[in-house]
């Protein structure tokens, strides 16, 4: 019971100190797997950043729900492996399931679990859900459920089909 009360606590410590709704996201500049650069400015919004890793249980559990939602708004959903040891080909034969995502692979600039360091993210799946302007109107932390993520995607401006 200790060690349950003590993860809840870390989870909410975490989730004070990442960025917030209201904020604009941090700075990054990651490549697509065509190679072309992604930062805040370029990348199309509104869209879901996904913080992931590839031997995470949760993310492998709530990958295929997310994916559905990618399909049904049409949203850009940008994945980022915050696992320094999941290389680009590790990445990329992961999402040869999920066609919709964008995985955002490291650039001479960045790579991308100093990225996830950038959102204070402590942990994974971490969602964002971020609007026309580039601000964070929603987070989850941990498994984002169907029903909240479609009522984030609203308070994003998406219409929903």
């Amino acid at each position: 019971m200790a060690k349950l009360k003590a993860l809840a606590l870390l989870l909410l410590l975490g989730l004070a100190w990442a960025v917030r709704p209201g904020e604009p996201l941090p700075d990054f500049a990651l490549l697509d797997p065509a190679g072309n650069l992604v930062t805040p400015k370029t990348m199309k919004k509104p869209a879901v950043i996904v913080f992931w890793a590839s031997w995470c249980p949760v993310c492998r559990a709530e990958f295929p729900g997310l994916h559905k939602v990618a399909e049904e708004t049409k949203v850009p959903f940008y994945v980022i492996s915050r696992e320094p040891k999941d290389t680009r080909e590790v990445v990329l034969e992961y999402m040869k399931a999920y066609p919709r995502f964008i995985p955002l692979l490291a650039s001479d600039r960045d790579k991308p679990h100093e990225v996830a360091g950038r959102f204070k993210v402590t942990g994974q799946p971490w969602t964002f859900v971020v609007d026309k302007e580039g601000k964070v109107v929603a987070l989850f932390a941990g498994r984002a459920g169907r029903e909240a993520l479609l009522d984030a995607l609203l308070l994003a401006g998406v219409e929903l089909p």
